[in-house]
């Protein structure tokens, strides 16, 4: 995998036989960092992209819904189909005096209502067709997960959020929020498998999954996440070709290969990569290349806004 350096001009034209998308997240969050977010928007404008990614954390306060508007007004603009999976400052943590009191299921009502009203459409000024996990009567309200196939490829975002998945306490949580974790965990798996049986079925030579939450892939660090992170071992290494998970929450661009099979394997799973985004207070994007006649992603180029440049 090849990795390039952002700079002002342009990405370089995309090879024959292949497309590319961008990954975006947790941001912008403060006023400071708007003329760099509107800058990003110019340059994934200017970019040849099949879609872009917004792997949540839209804002960092408050949840209110003009706040909510003011984002899906922002998304919409951009000239590219926009694939959102929400974040946890969108609804998990929106309990927070300074995010505005709210009860968070009661937000992630309205985040749903608000960004997927039409589950079988993306945002953005050109909106692209995908299959919505609420199409399935056993998942209705999931109206967020969402899949598509291109260029030999399985697409799919999975709502797994940061705040341990919002299974973290706060004062007045209730047995229905922690339900709430369960059918959504539960409803995650279901969907990650989805992802990879049409795979199979179709003999596609890859999957893209994009989330939020990072799930701390070393044993001690996903207590909150195992469950989803056994699976998608399982899944790997019952699969021939590459799969690649994008997520933020981290705020650190990365570029891994964090999946590991202890103790039958001493190394990385090599056919899985791991990208994590920017997040503020570093406002960029990743562009990303895929080969859709080999089924490899060939270059992954983080697109760093400067901070000195209005």
């Amino acid at each position: 995998m090849l990795l390039a350096c952002s700079g002002p001009k342009a990405p370089a034209p995309l090879p024959p036989g292949c497309f590319a998308f961008g990954v975006f997240g947790d941001g912008p969050y403060r006023v400071w960092e708007e003329g760099r977010f509107r800058r990003l928007v110019r340059d994934v404008d200017g970019a040849d992209l099949a879609w872009l990614f917004h792997i949540g954390d839209i804002f960092w306060y408050p949840c209110s819904d003009g706040h909510y508007n003011e984002m899906l007004a922002k998304m919409n603009a951009i000239q590219h189909p926009v694939v959102y999976t929400p974040g946890d400052n969108e609804w998990t943590d929106c309990h927070e005096g300074l995010a505005g009191d709210f009860q968070p299921l009661e937000r992630l009502a309205r985040l749903r209502a608000t960004f997927f009203s039409d589950p079988s459409r993306t945002l953005g000024t050109r909106p692209m067709r995908v299959v919505s996990q609420a199409a399935d009567p056993a998942h209705a309200e999931f109206v967020e997960n969402v899949r598509w196939v291109r260029g030999g490829f399985v697409c799919a975002t999975i709502h797994v959020v940061g705040s341990g998945d919002a299974a973290e306490a706060f004062p007045g949580r209730t047995a229905e929020d922690d339900a709430e974790v369960v059918r959504r965990q539960d409803a995650a798996v279901a969907w990650l498998e989805e992802a990879f049986a049409v795979a199979h079925a179709d003999s596609l030579k890859g999957v893209i999954l994009a989330m939020h939450a990072e799930p701390g892939f070393a044993r001690a660090e996903n207590a909150d996440f195992g469950r989803l992170v056994n699976r998608l071992r399982e899944l790997v290494l019952g699969f021939d070709g590459q799969v690649l998970l994008l997520h933020g929450d981290g705020h650190t661009f990365v570029v891994d290969h964090p999946l590991w099979d202890p103790p039958l394997r001493p190394d990385p799973i090599d056919t899985f990569t791991r990208i994590e985004t920017f997040g503020s207070p570093d406002i960029g994007w990743v562009r990303v290349v895929v080969d859709s006649v080999n089924g490899r992603i060939v270059d992954v180029e983080p697109r760093l806004v400067s901070r000195w440049w209005l």
